[in-house]
């Protein structure tokens, strides 16, 4: 009898220490995630100010299509000329598939500080609008591993 109540003690501490062993990997668990979460909110944040500032910096001017390369399927490598406080800039921009050819003229923007740099989009909020949508699929991303590892712990009951 003795012997079955030993046995009993002996199985209850060994549940305790399977739980405790559970609760500190899902505890550490929480912990990294929430620190990675927190990394990629920043780093998403830094790199949406980063374009704020580039796209607030920023002018539009009228250009003039020189040249129009097929990159492949999806983009085109364009070329402009354009003229800023009478200066002369030619640069190039890769776009995507559209209706545009020689001698076309278009209105772009440009770095005021560097006028020989094309921006990517026209549009501030889009370009910040896409920094915010990456960064929030980033974090989903971070919740998603955390609920697939803690589903994929034993469980305590086991």
């Amino acid at each position: 009898m003795k012997n079955m109540e030993n046995l009993k003690k002996l199985k209850e501490k060994k549940f305790a220490e399977k739980a405790d062993r559970s609760k500190n990997t899902i505890s550490l668990l929480r912990k990294h995630a929430f620190v990675l979460a927190v990394i990629v909110a920043a780093l998403m944040l830094f790199h949406a100010q980063k374009d704020y500032n580039n796209y607030v910096g920023s002018q539009f001017v009228m250009a003039k299509v020189i040249n129009v390369e097929g990159a492949d399927d999806k983009n085109i490598n364009v070329t402009y000329r354009y003229n800023i406080d009478g200066k002369e800039y030619e640069s190039d921009k890769m776009q995507y598939l559209e209706k545009i050819k020689k001698g076309d003229k278009r209105a772009i923007r440009v770095k005021k500080d560097s006028p020989e740099v094309i921006l990517k989009y026209n549009d501030i909020n889009y370009a910040v609008l896409c920094d915010v949508l990456i960064g929030l699929c980033l974090e989903l991303a971070v919740l998603w591993m955390y609920k697939m590892t803690i589903y994929m712990l034993p469980s305590v009951e086991e």
